[in-house]
C-alpha cells in the first residue's frame, strides 16, 4: 500500500486487473465494509445497481486472479487474517516509536517515510488514511529526534528532524527541531539558513510568519545583529 500497489504470494508478485488491486485497497485501509458501500467508495458515479454489478464483477475476477486475499461474511467484506499489509509495519514501528519509552531509534529512519499511500490513484477515499500516515510519521520521527537529542545523540537525531520535515513541511515543532539539532551540533549557520528556508517557504505557501517561539531560538542563537531578516537580495518572499 505504501507506493506503488503490488500484491505477492509466496513471496512471488501476482500481477492483478486494477479493478481488483482498488476492491484489495479500499478494504484493507478503511476496514470491513458492507458490499453496498464498497460500491459507493469504489464507483460513487454510478447508480447503486450499476456499482453492484461492477462489485459483483469484481470479485469473480478476485476469485480467479488471487483467492483468499477477501473474505466474504453475509454482506460484509474484509481483508483475510492471513493477509499482511506493508501499512501494518509502518504502524508497528510508528506506535512503537510513540509509545514505547526505552523503544531506540537505530539507524536511518524506515525506508517508507515520506512515501504516500499508492501514488497516482486519485480516489478520494485515500485522503484520510494518507494524511493520517504522514501526521503519525511525522510524530514518531520528532519523537525519535527528541529521544536521541536528549541523550545527547545529536548527528543520529538530525536524520529524524530532518525527515520529519520532509513528510510535513509547514510544521513549526518539526522545523524547530531540525533548527535545535543544527545548533546543538555546533552548526549555527546550517540553523540559520534553515529557518530562512521555512519562513520564506511559509511566506510564498500560506502568507503567514513563524511563530513567536521559533524566532526566539533564533534571537538566542544570534543574540547580536538582526538575525531574523533576509540577506540583501532575498526577499521574505522568494524563492
Amino acid at each position: 500500500m505504501i507506493g506503488p500497489f503490488q500484491a505477492r504470494v509466496e513471496g512471488h508478485v501476482r500481477p492483478l486487473p486494477h479493478s481488483v488491486e482498488r476492491l484489495l485497497a479500499v478494504t484493507a485501509l478503511t476496514g470491513p465494509l458492507a458490499r453496498s458501500r464498497v460500491g459507493a467508495v469504489l464507483w460513487p458515479d454510478a447508480a447503486s445497481g450499476r456499482s453492484g454489478a461492477n462489485l459483483r464483477a469484481t470479485l469473480s475476477r478476485l476469485h480467479v486472479a488471487a483467492d483468499g486475499f477477501i473474505t466474504v461474511s453475509g454482506d460484509v467484506l474484509a481483508i483475510a487474517e492471513g493477509v499482511r499489509l506493508d501499512l501494518d509495519g509502518a504502524l508497528d514501528w510508528v506506535n512503537a516509536t510513540i509509545y514505547e519509552v526505552t523503544y531506540p531509534a537505530v539507524g536511518a529512519p524506515p525506508a517508507w517515510v515520506g512515501r504516500s499511500l499508492l501514488p497516482g490513484w486519485e480516489d478520494e477515499w485515500l485522503e484520510a488514511p494518507n494524511e493520517r500516515l504522514q501526521m503519525l510519521a511525522a510524530q514518531a520521527l520528532e519523537k525519535a529526534a527528541d529521544r536521541l537529542l536528549s541523550a545527547g545523540h545529536t548527528d543520529e537525531a538530525l536524520p529524524y528532524a530532518l525527515s520529519a520535515v520532509e513528510v510535513q513541511p509547514w510544521s513549526e515543532s518539526a522545523n524547530r527541531l531540525a533548527i535545535e539539532i543544527h545548533a546543538r551540533r555546533g552548526d549555527p549557520s546550517n540553523a540559520l539558513r534553515h529557518y530562512r528556508r521555512y519562513r520564506r517557504a511559509l511566506q510564498r505557501e500560506l502568507g503567514v510568519q513563524p511563530g513567536p517561539d521559533l524566532r526566539a531560538v533564533i534571537r538566542q542563537l544570534y543574540p547580536f545583529g538582526n538575525p531574523l531578516a533576509e540577506p540583501e537580495g532575498i526577499s521574505a518572499t522568494g524563492a
